[in-house]
């Protein structure tokens, strides 16, 4: 793809660190009366406030949650027709530990669950979970559990989760480093899922075992929306070696796809060569474990219209333009922070105009620094006041 003509100088964009110290900051929700809530994948949602920035009691602590690239991932803020706040988070939590009675008998039921059933007895589960949220209260209630959803692996299990324009839920599970169950479309590995608000299953084909609607990820932790076409948009991180994989390496995608489409995994990473297989709008050959999507719209005087990546590997946040002429495609990309603060993987466009960013050097493939994890407040000083606030 080609490199943008920067449409603005870089130079005058500014960077503020709104929080230090976080571990693995995932996602981020905007509330209506200006906090936002941001989940750390070892467990914890982190309330940050204008006023007082991070604060030190979390909103609400999940025990056992998965380890390795599971845990609490997404998290998306939903206001009802009656003026009710909800957020909704995807988790991955693990059935397995605790003392050794304890543990030995959990592992006894699982293998008793397994003869019944293959998706009976796994040690994850991927939960769609519900709090509701009240002004001014900083610590949640229990939450409702809307879905559970099984298998999830400790590698490979999306987690993204984000409020459709339909006013669906969608959220993504990776193949759990199972490569053919992407295909398979009677198991939730390897696709985007829909759910109505309550729970209730939306799947495009009311017969379905699973609402699947779209197929063939490998591990897919970024979802959004096309500002002018409201089609949805997934970011695809390609394979890295794995001996499942056969080897492979790189190929990773953003996608601009229809309901239904199938993005080719594992028959194919990146571009497809004709058939029924979408090619992503954009590929990058070599790989920069793309982790973060935000999509800034037509009104968007700072970022928009276009594709906001961050890339674990590579450690750039990169602005990816939408071609007006093709809706389904992309014109170029550009830097907006190019190295420095290590892998990045949190982003996501604020009520103000500005972006937030999340490093993820403390994920266990990071080399952490002094302050790690940082929450990143990018801005253009031509379009975003000077932030105000800690």
């Amino acid at each position: 793809m080609a490199t943008c003509q920067p449409a603005f100088d870089l130079a005058r964009v500014g960077v503020d660190t709104l929080a230090t110290g976080l571990e693995v900051p995932w996602d981020v929700a905007f509330l209506p009366d200006g906090r936002a809530l941001i989940t750390e994948r070892p467990g914890r949602i982190r309330v940050w406030s204008p006023t007082e920035g991070i604060l030190e009691r979390p909103f609400w602590t999940f025990d056992r949650v998965g380890d390795q690239e599971v845990g609490l991932m997404g998290i998306a803020a939903h206001t009802r027709a009656d003026g009710r706040v909800e957020v909704y988070t995807a988790v991955t939590l693990d059935h397995t530990g605790g003392p050794p009675l304890q543990a030995f008998l959990k592992g006894l039921g699982r293998r008793i669950a397994r003869t019944f059933t293959a998706e009976g007895g796994q040690p994850r589960s991927l939960h769609i979970l519900r709090f509701g949220v009240e002004p001014g209260v900083d610590v949640g209630q229990a939450p409702d559990s809307l879905v559970r959803l099984v298998p999830v692996g400790h590698l490979h299990g999306g987690g993204a989760i984000d409020i459709g324009p339909d006013g669906l839920i969608y959220v993504t599970n990776g193949d759990g480093a199972e490569p053919p169950r992407a295909f398979d479309t009677t198991t939730i590995a390897g696709k985007v899922l829909r759910y109505h608000l309550d729970g209730r299953p939306a799947p495009l084909d009311p017969d379905a075992q699973v609402p699947w609607v779209v197929r063939g990820l490998r591990n897919s932790q970024g979802i959004g929306w096309h500002p002018m076409t409201e089609q949805l948009v997934v970011l695809e991180h390609g394979p890295t070696g794995m001996l499942q994989e056969d080897g492979q390496v790189g190929n990773d995608e953003l996608n601009v796809v229809s309901l239904g489409d199938d993005l080719g995994w594992p028959v194919v990473a990146g571009a497809s060569r004709g058939g029924d297989l979408l090619s992503p709008a954009v590929e990058w050959t070599f790989g920069i474990a793309p982790a973060g999507l935000a999509i800034a719209g037509i009104d968007d005087v700072a970022w928009g219209p276009s594709a906001l990546v961050t890339g674990l590997k590579d450690g750039r946040l990169r602005r990816v333009h939408f071609d007006p002429s093709d809706p389904s495609s992309f014109a170029c990309q550009e830097p907006i922070l190019d190295r420095g603060y290590g892998r990045l993987r949190m982003v996501a466009v604020a009520p103000d105009g500005s972006l937030w960013v999340g490093t993820s050097n403390r994920d266990g493939r990071g080399g952490p620094r002094a302050g790690d994890d940082l929450l990143l407040r990018v801005y253009t000083r031509e379009a975003v006041a000077p932030p105000t606030g800690p």
